[in-house]
């Protein structure tokens, strides 16, 4: 099995980024990810190299190109089995977009380096939390724009979202060739809004991934996940209420197109049914999920999903 590895990372994702490995659509690959930089350096016997070469923040495993990939196109990355290092973090610098300035100076900054061991996060003595593996950063390369691995746009990028892990398809517009895919930022749990800021107990670990490549559909123009039981569209963007607008928006014509609705009772259905939230509220652009439950829809008209 091939595998993308920390050799090379890369803090920014953009058209010109030299692709690391390449795959083959329908290929089982691993992807080896990077813990952020954090408190846990502090300790750590190669700490001061290792903060020279952790440059910038959620890190991504190299970049990778997926044989066959262009324009048009819309590449699925299947989210397989999530593997945790044993050493994970948490950190607070004293004031994010989520917290009221006022409440966080009075808190002041704060860090956590935890065991992660037996499905456990060791949290103290008193308190394990069981493990939720997620991967925080899925994204392909935008047509022109090179951006920090902190952004998130229609591109994916910096989701944060919970449900990308092990069962999740993830889908993403192609805009350059090969789709430079670039994947990082894993944790080993996250609490919506991630209002730490690092994180989630940010984490570094082994995914294994697989990719698939079929026609775009002409109104897809955010990133979509699908699950056992959900359809998801993801939207990133400020304020928060745009986030949630133009995911609301993406799920109607998602309905519309692939599910037979008619737009006004497509808006109507998701009154009773939309699930909704705000996964991050501290990065450049927040992050909205909406979901519907798989048992509320007929079997998809169009198969373009």
């Amino acid at each position: 099995m091939q595998r993308a590895t920390r050799d090379l990372l890369y803090f920014e994702t953009g058209p010109d980024n030299e692709p690391t490995l390449r795959v083959q659509p329908g290929e089982t690959f691993e992807v080896e990810t990077q813990i952020n930089r954090g408190p846990w350096l502090d300790n750590h016997p190669d700490g001061k190299a290792l903060r020279e070469r952790l440059i910038g923040g959620n890190p991504s495993s190299g970049c990778i190109y997926v044989k066959g990939a262009e324009p048009g196109q819309v590449l699925t990355v299947h989210i397989g089995p999530i593997e945790l290092d044993p050493m994970g973090f948490t950190n607070f610098g004293g004031n994010t977009g989520a917290m009221p300035s006022w409440l966080g100076s009075g808190i002041g900054p704060h860090h956590k380096v935890v065991e992660i061991k037996d499905g456990l996060i060791h949290w103290s003595d008193q308190l394990k939390l069981p493990i939720a593996p997620m991967i925080g950063f899925v994204g392909v390369a935008p047509a022109r724009e090179r951006l920090h691995n902190g952004w998130g746009g229609p591109w994916g990028g910096n989701f944060d979202v919970q449900e990308i892990t092990t069962g999740a398809a993830v889908k993403l517009a192609v805009n350059v060739p090969g789709a430079l895919l670039h994947i990082g930022d894993m944790h080993a749990i996250q609490g919506d809004g991630e209002i730490c800021g690092a994180g989630g107990i940010e984490a570094s670990g082994r995914v294994q991934v697989r990719c698939e490549l079929s026609r775009k559909p002409a109104n897809m123009f955010w990133p979509r996940i699908i699950d056992e039981t959900h359809i998801m569209t993801v939207a990133m963007a400020r304020p928060a209420e745009d986030a949630f607008r133009y995911a609301l928006e993406a799920m109607v014509l998602w309905l519309e197109r692939s599910y037979g609705f008619e737009c006004g009772e497509a808006y109507l259905l998701l009154g009773q049914v939309l699930e909704a939230r705000c996964t991050q509220f501290v990065n450049p652009t927040f992050t909205y999920v909406a979901k519907v439950a798989r048992r509320h829809l007929p079997e998809a008209i169009i198969f373009d999903a």
